[in-house]
C-alpha cells in the first residue's frame, strides 16, 4: 500500500519547526548572558540564530513570549539536574556535612558561570506585568530548590535545629538570596568586599551548618 506523503512530511517539518525553535532559544540565551536584557532584541536574536527576523516572528508573537520560554526552560532544566545529580540512591551513607558542602559547591559554582544570564532572566521575571507570569516564575524557581531540600531533610537526625523543615527552607532562600545578589553585582562583587567563589564556597557552607546546628564530621 502507498503511504501517503502528507503524513510523511507533516513529522518533518514539524521536526525542522521544533529545531528552529530551539536554535532561537539557544541564541536568545548567549546573547542574555553577554549582553544581558538589554542586548537581546528580536534582530539580535535572529541574527545570533542565523535565521531573518521574520522566522523569529513566525514562531514568536513578540520578544516576550520568546523570552517567556527562555525564562520556562532554563528553569525546569536546572529542576532536571538537580534531581539527576540528588538521586538518593547514589548519595545514601553520605553524612549531612559533607552533602551540604557539595550543594552549596554546585549551587556557587552554577551561579558563577552564568551570572549574568541568571541576573538577567530575574530581571525579567521580576519586572514583568503579567503577576501570573511572576507566580509562574517564581514557582519554578522553588521547584529547582525543592530535591535539595527533600533530600537535607531525610537527615533531620543530624539537625539539632528544633524546626528542621523550616530552617532547611531558610537556609537554602538565604544562599539563594546570596548567590542572587553576586550576579547582580557582577565585576563589582570583588570591589565591595565580596568572597572569591571558593571562600564563598566555605562562608556558605559553615553559615548552614552553623544554621541547622549539625556538627562536621
Amino acid at each position: 500500500m502507498a503511504r501517503n506523503p502528507r503524513k510523511l512530511a507533516h513529522p518533518t517539518r514539524q521536526a525542522r519547526s521544533e529545531a528552529t525553535v530551539g536554535r532561537l532559544l539557544d541564541a536568545a540565551e548567549r546573547l542574555l548572558q553577554r549582553k544581558g536584557w538589554e542586548g537581546a532584541t528580536v534582530p539580535a536574536i535572529a541574527r545570533e540564530a542565523r535565521v531573518a527576523v521574520g522566522t523569529v516572528y513566525k514562531r514568536f508573537p513578540d520578544k516576550d513570549a520568546l523570552l517567556r520560554l527562555v525564562y520556562e526552560r532554563f528553569f525546569e532544566r536546572s529542576r532536571e539536574r538537580n534531581r539527576g545529580a540528588l538521586d538518593p540512591a547514589g548519595c545514601r551513607g553520605v553524612n549531612l556535612a559533607p552533602l551540604v558542602r557539595a550543594l552549596v559547591s554546585g549551587m556557587v559554582t552554577a551561579y558563577e558561570e552564568n551570572a549574568a544570564l541568571f541576573q538577567a532572566l530575574y530581571l525579567y521575571a521580576d519586572t514583568h506585568r503579567d503577576p501570573a507570569f511572576r507566580r509562574r516564575a517564581e514557582a519554578l524557581r522553588r521547584e529547582a530548590f525543592d530535591g535539595i531540600g527533600e533530600l537535607l531533610l531525610e537527615r533531620r537526625v543530624e539537625i539539632r535545629h528544633p524546626d528542621p523543615p523550616r530552617a532547611i527552607r531558610v537556609a537554602l532562600v538565604t544562599v539563594a538570596s546570596v548567590l542572587r545578589v553576586r550576579a547582580a553585582l557582577g565585576a563589582r562583587w570583588g570591589a565591595s568586599g565580596g568572597s572569591s567563589p571558593e571562600e564563598l564556597k566555605r562562608e556558605l557552607t559553615r553559615m548552614v551548618l552553623a544554621y541547622l546546628k549539625v556538627a562536621e564530621r
